[in-house]
């Protein structure tokens, strides 16, 4: 009796009492029916009635239920998780419902966790400065972030599901990615990529484990390290030309300094001819020395113009008067031409004034005797330019592109000659870089040269004019 009472309380007192009542009829049709009170087609009649009531009743309660509960889970498979059975009933029907509607809300509650963690994950791959690839165990491209498409000029799109070799065409990156699908074991190489532009890059290649499995596929980290490997390539040149530019005078100090102490002081023209040179050497290597501290500041970006109304047209007289002399010496004709209103621009004096002392003193250097320079400044609407132009020695063409490198020198015999160090085109360019500006050369091999430098128009207009010194 106790297991009966337990079944009963399982399936519930509904389905008992339909039962129930389904027999009893079915006796009194029997009962009636047997004791001729009733005829065959009257009975059919009520057995018929009897169906048509439970009919209605069963598809009030089951079948129509049923059917809202199916229309829905198919809206449910094709995505909307928002929809929820609207069931009345506290029976079996209605636990089924909203057992259903609790598995769509924890549904939706996990779909958006992953769909915010992916979000998340797509955030953090697309603003890494690192290339990152992910591939299957069968070597099928499942992700690449920006900076891989970027890289190779490939898409996301067009990647997925495809062989790396369909997708990167790159033999190096290729082998280390088949080997470390292979072995399963991590690998670090630098590699360099010709196409579409040439690249070094640091490859790190590290397997996926997935449980239950020996390998799971890679993700290979691509870090662009061009830059640091050209830095560390002109850190090591610059050091091999600091030692040479350092050592050249201080062996010509040493060489005279010893020929003095074997005996030379006694001769009173030998030793003033050489602590003449030993002076001159001297300061050379002073010179090299503070262009080597001055550019060092301005490479590290510790160094910031201090910013003021500059006349442009004054400091230019400034300068051709301290080179005047120098240019007298060798017969050269030094010419200013400033446009009318020429603007107050802002920038450092003292600064610019070095970009126009090296330009000038260049122009003085590398122009034979009864030459011409002329300085030029003009106003445009955004900007400001000064030309320095002589019709000196001129510059090769394939030395064009290099004449801003530290220490590079078109004729180092006449160079150093002239007391250069190789330094000074390169501190003007970083002066102006620093003013947000840019400068540039033109030049033609026994025709002569043209510097010119740009400065952003900045401040209010000031009268100017044009002069002739």
């Amino acid at each position: 009796m106790q297991h009966v009472v337990k079944f009963i309380r399982r399936i519930g007192w509904r389905p008992v009492a339909s039962y129930f009542v389904l027999v009893l009829a079915y006796i009194a049709l029997i009962h009636l029916y047997t004791g001729s009170r009733l005829t065959f087609w009257g009975a059919g009649a009520i057995a018929l009635s009897f169906s048509a009531v439970l009919a209605l009743i069963m598809y009030s309660y089951l079948i129509k239920p049923l059917g809202e509960i199916f229309t829905v889970i198919q809206d449910m498979a094709r995505g909307n998780l928002d929809r929820e059975i609207l069931i009345s009933s506290d029976n079996e029907i209605g636990k089924l419902a909203r057992s259903i509607n609790y598995m769509a809300r924890q549904l939706k509650d996990n779909l958006d966790d992953i769909v915010l963690e992916k979000n998340r994950i797509q955030a953090i791959l697309s603003s890494m400065a690192d290339g990152v690839i992910v591939m299957d165990t069968w070597g099928r491209v499942i992700l690449i972030n920006p900076v891989v498409e970027e890289l190779f000029r490939i898409t996301m799109a067009a990647s997925r599901g495809k062989n790396i070799l369909r997708v990167i065409r790159n033999y190096e990156l290729e082998t280390m990615l088949n080997q470390a699908l292979e072995t399963g074991r991590s690998m670090q190489k630098q590699i360099q990529v010709l196409a579409p532009e040439p690249r070094v890059l640091q490859v790190h290649i590290i397997p996926l484990q997935n449980p239950g499995t020996d390998r799971g596929g890679v993700v290979a980290i691509l870090r662009d390290i061009t830059e640091r490997k050209l830095l560390e390539e002109m850190r090591s040149e610059f050091v091999a030309n600091v030692s040479h530019e350092l050592r050249t005078p201080l062996t010509s100090i040493r060489g005279f300094a010893e020929t003095l102490l074997d005996g030379a002081l006694e001769d009173p023209r030998l030793t003033r001819e050489f602590l003449q040179i030993i002076n001159v050497e001297t300061e050379r290597l002073s010179r090299l020395i503070d262009e080597l501290l001055n550019l060092s500041k301005l490479e590290n970006h510790k160094f910031v113009p201090n910013l003021q109304p500059l006349e442009m047209e004054k400091l230019i007289k400034r300068v051709v008067a301290v080179l005047k002399p120098r240019a007298e010496d060798k017969q050269l004709a030094i010419k200013t031409e400033v446009s009318e209103n020429f603007p107050v621009v802002q920038g450092d004096p003292d600064m610019i004034y070095q970009v126009l002392i090296n330009l000038i003193e260049n122009a003085v250097s590398y122009t034979q005797p009864g030459g011409e320079i002329m300085i030029s400044a003009s106003a445009g609407p955004e900007e400001v330019r000064v030309d320095v132009r002589d019709n000196g020695i001129g510059i090769p063409p394939e030395s064009l592109p290099r004449v801003f490198e530290r220490f590079y020198r078109v004729d180092k015999a006449r160079s150093r000659e002239q007391g250069g160090t190789g330094l000074g085109l390169s501190i003007v360019k970083h002066i102006i870089d620093a003013h947000r500006g840019s400068v540039q050369v033109e030049s033609e091999v026994g025709a002569g040269s043209t510097f010119s430098f740009v400065l952003p128009r900045e401040g209010s207009d000031a009268h100017g004019h044009q002069t002739l010194v």
